[in-house]
């Protein structure tokens, strides 16, 4: 169990370090690039938002690759493309039951779903920090 510990630590370690590169990166951007006070066009702030989602879900599938990459490399379970499988299912907590890890390796199974809830909640106060600066700059130039 111990081993496992570990293993779910290093994980969820890296888990946040990459979602921490990712929303610092786009919080230094957002910061150089609407630095002044005009207010954007409702596509551009439409635009803005898309990309930010997108950028978002993309560091959500690097992270979930992460730990379907260890559970492939471990042979935890059968296949990269089952691994991957599983590893959306369980960040995501939606958890289908479908596919699950050998009973020595759930634990980890609890710990990716915990990751993946943090991370998750993180990205939604990401993005509503970003639109309540970008509303409250509306609300400055009106």
């Amino acid at each position: 169990m111990l081993i496992r510990l570990l293993q779910g630590g290093m994980l969820l370690a890296l888990t946040v370090a990459i979602h921490a590169v990712v929303l610092s990166a786009m919080l230094n951007r957002l910061h150089r690039r609407y630095r002044d006070n005009v207010p954007l066009s409702f596509s551009a702030y439409s635009w803005l938002l898309v990309r930010i989602a997108a950028v978002t879900v993309l560091a959500h599938l690097l992270e979930i690759a992460v730990w379907a990459g260890y559970f492939a490399w471990k042979e935890a379970l059968p296949s990269l493309e089952a691994s991957f499988y599983f590893s959306s299912v369980t960040y995501a907590t939606i958890g289908y039951g479908d596919i699950v890890l050998p009973e020595t390796w759930r634990l980890l199974a609890a710990m990716e779903g915990l990751t993946g809830i943090l991370m998750c909640g993180w990205s939604g106060a990401f993005f509503f920090v970003v639109v309540s600066k970008l509303y409250a700059r509306t609300q400055s130039s009106a």
